[in-house]
C-alpha cells in the first residue's frame, strides 16, 4: 500500500490496541480515520461518549458508533440457535457470530464515506483475522484489508503501552490479566493463567458466573415461535430483554460455562473459557421442543447439520452461498417448532421438566403402556423382517 493514502476505516474499540492502531495508522499512511465501533454488548451512552471522545482526542476525524443488538440477536444469533449450531459441543460462538454482522457494517461504512482501505486489530494467529476479512471480500468489492498487527514493530503489549504513553493516547490504568470479547450472547476469556491448561480456571477469570451461586431451585418456562425464543414464563419479550435476563439468571446458578481446548481456524489449539448462560438454556430449550415436533428423519439429519453450520460460522463463512442455503434448510424444518419448555435451574445446571406444543407428533395413545394403548403390534413382525432384509440376506 502507498505510504500516502486519503481515509482509512477501522474497527475501533476504545481498546489498547486499536487506539495505539488507530494513531499508528494515521502517522505511517498521512490519512483520515474514521473509527466504527459496533455494539453488540450494550453500553451506556457514557461508554459510547467516552469512546467517541477517546477516538477524536487519539486522532480519528470521526468516530461511529451502532447500537446493534437487535439487528445482532435476529439477523445472526437466532439462526444460530435455530441450526442448534455449536462448536465443539460446547462453544456458542459469541464472538464468531458478531463477526460477520461487524464486517457488514464496516463494509456499509466504508461505502458511505468512500473509503477503500479498511483496518482491524486482530493479531496474527487468532479466527477473528479470517472472520472479518473473509465478511469484508464477500461484501465489499476491491476492498483493502490492512491488519497493523500482523506487521508492525510492536511484539508485547508492554510495547504497546510504552508508545501510547510517548504519544499521550489515554489508556485505561493496569494490566489486564486476560483477554476478553464479551457481547449479549457470551463471553469469551483467554490468556494469562489459562494458558496452562493442566490448571483450573481462576475464580477471577470468570466475568459473569463469579458471583455467589444461587442454591434455591428456579423454575422457568421458555416459549418459541417457529423456533425463535418469545416469551419467559408467560411475559412476552423482544430478543434483546430475553436474552438478558436468562443471563443474569442462568449466571446466578453458574450455568453455560465452558472449559476447553478449542481447535482454532489458523491450525493451533488454545484453551478458552467461556461463559453463555442464555445460550446453554436457549439451545437446551429449543432442541428439546424440536424432538417434539420434528419427525425422526428430519431431526437426524438437521444435528449432522448442525455441525457443518457451526464450522461455517466459526470459519467466517456466514456470507456464503452454504450458509445461505443451509439457512433456507434449516428455517423450513422450523415452521413447526412452536411451544414452551419448562425447565429447573439448579447450581451448574438446568433441567428440563415438561413441554407443550400445538404441533406436536407424540402420540400418547401409541406410547403407553397402559389402558387406551392403540399401537397395532401386529405391523411389528412385517417392518422387522423389511428393514433388517440386507443384514439377513448377507448370513
Amino acid at each position: 500500500m502507498e505510504d500516502n493514502v486519503k481515509k482509512i476505516l477501522i474497527a475501533y474499540s476504545g481498546g489498547l490496541d486499536t487506539s495505539c492502531m488507530l494513531h499508528w495508522l494515521k502517522k505511517k499512511y498521512n490519512a483520515e480515520i474514521y473509527a466504527y465501533c459496533a455494539d453488540i454488548s450494550g453500553m451506556s451512552a457514557a461508554e459510547k461518549n467516552k469512546i467517541i471522545r477517546k477516538g477524536l482526542s487519539t486522532g480519528a476525524k470521526k468516530v461511529i458508533v451502532e447500537d446493534l443488538r437487535n439487528e445482532f440477536m435476529q439477523d445472526y444469533v437466532f439462526p444460530s440457535l435455530k441450526a442448534d449450531a455449536v462448536y465443539d459441543g460446547e462453544y456458542f460462538m459469541s464472538t464468531a457470530i458478531g463477526r460477520p454482522l461487524i464486517a457488514k457494517r464496516l463494509a456499509a461504512v466504508a461505502k458511505k464515506y468512500g473509503i477503500k482501505i479498511v483496518a482491524h486489530g486482530c493479531t496474527g494467529k487468532g479466527n477473528d483475522q479470517v472472520r472479518f476479512e473473509t465478511g469484508l471480500y464477500s461484501l465489499l468489492k476491491g476492498v483493502e484489508v490492512l491488519a497493523p498487527l500482523r506487521f508492525w514493530e510492536f511484539r508485547t503489549r508492554e510495547e504497546e503501552v510504552d508508545y501510547a504513553k510517548k504519544n499521550k493516547i489515554p489508556i485505561s490504568s493496569g494490566s489486564k490479566k486476560y483477554s476478553l470479547d464479551e457481547n449479549i450472547w457470551g463471553v469469551a476469556i483467554e490468556c494469562g493463567r489459562l494458558e496452562d491448561p493442566s490448571t483450573p480456571p481462576p475464580s477471577d477469570a470468570w466475568q459473569w458466573t463469579g458471583g455467589k451461586l444461587r442454591k434455591k431451585e428456579s423454575e422457568i418456562t421458555v416459549s418459541f415461535r417457529e423456533g425463535c425464543p418469545v416469551a419467559l414464563s408467560g411475559r412476552t419479550l423482544a430478543p434483546v430483554e430475553l436474552v438478558a435476563k436468562l443471563n443474569a439468571l442462568g449466571a446466578a446458578y453458574k450455568i453455560g460455562r465452558a472449559d476447553m481446548i478449542e481447535s482454532r481456524v489458523v491450525g493451533i489449539k488454545s484453551r478458552e473459557i467461556y461463559e453463555a448462560p442464555a445460550a446453554k438454556i436457549l439451545n437446551m430449550a429449543h432442541f428439546d421442543l424440536e424432538r417434539m415436533v420434528l419427525d425422526r428423519e428430519t431431526l437426524h439429519y438437521k444435528e449432522k447439520l448442525a455441525k457443518d453450520f457451526a464450522l461455517l460460522i466459526y470459519n467466517g463463512r456466514w456470507f456464503s452461498p452454504l450458509r445461505r442455503a443451509l439457512s433456507a434448510f434449516v428455517d423450513e424444518t422450523q415452521k413447526n417448532v412452536t411451544g414452551s419448555v419448562t425447565m429447573i435451574l439448579h447450581p451448574y445446571a438446568a433441567q428440563i421438566i415438561s413441554r407443550t406444543s400445538p404441533n406436536s407428533i407424540y402420540s400418547k395413545s401409541l406410547a403407553t403402556y397402559a389402558k387406551g394403548d392403540k399401537f397395532d403390534r401386529s405391523l411389528a413382525e412385517g417392518f422387522i423382517k423389511l428393514s433388517c432384509l440386507d443384514i439377513a440376506k448377507r448370513s
